[in-house]
């Protein structure tokens, strides 16, 4: 076996480690922190950098539901356009992910939570031209690890990392494709207005490239 063969073989193993790792936790439970909601309705306005296309705009849906003190349902609906260009060729792609994780969560402390997430995800495009560097009609699975805290009365953050793993359509520009990155982390700063409305700020490295986002959350 060659030194490359044996590196992607063992990136490969321990992603797939860490993925059965986090579903075992799942089933865990434990004491809930009050000061952190897992029910709430998200929109908002998300914006990702461009590369072999043009930047990439749209809007996302994030829904998140609880089972009980320790599990929750996340559901999320994401949509962006881009213009692209192959041989001499323009269009404009529209790019649509949806997922549903089941989600574990434990208290760090007084007011912070570490969370796990494992799930499903589909990818769907309107407007993909053969050779297209952008857009997807495949499925896979995600896994997400993070941190929750609301270090003040009015504010708080999140900060997470995770893997996607995703086949490409057959037709697409594998190698130069924009969304070849399989491994996601991102940074969030809320702020609560009141008792049911915040809204939030998030940078984040994701397979369509460098994003940030503008959102609205509603919680019941």
């Amino acid at each position: 076996m060659m030194a490359g063969e044996f590196f992607e073989y063992g990136m490969i193993t321990m992603k797939k480690a860490l993925f059965l790792a986090l579903m075992s936790t799942i089933g865990l439970t434990t004491q809930a922190n009050d000061k952190l909601s897992y029910d709430y309705w998200q929109f908002g306005y998300i914006h990702s950098e461009g590369e072999l296309t043009s930047d990439k705009t749209g809007f996302k849906i994030d829904l998140v539901g609880s089972f009980n003190e320790s599990t929750y349902l996340r559901y999320i609906a994401q949509e962006q356009k881009a213009d692209i260009w192959t041989d001499n060729v323009a269009g404009e792609v529209t790019a649509k992910e949806y997922s549903v994780a089941l989600g574990w969560h434990t208290p760090m402390g007084r007011s912070t939570d570490f969370f796990a997430e494992v799930g499903y995800l589909k990818q769907d495009a309107e407007g993909i031209i053969p050779g297209d560097t952008y857009g997807n009609d495949e499925d896979g699975y995600l896994a997400n690890i993070g941190i929750r805290s609301r270090f003040a009365a009015n504010w708080e953050y999140t900060v997470f990392a995770g893997y996607r793993d995703v086949e490409f359509s057959p037709y697409v520009d594998e190698i130069n494709h924009e969304d070849d990155n399989d491994s996601v982390y991102g940074l969030e700063t809320r702020y609560y207005f009141s008792k049911l409305w915040s809204v939030g700020i998030a940078v984040s490295e994701e397979a369509t490239g460098l994003t940030s986002g503008l959102n609205l959350r509603f919680t019941p």
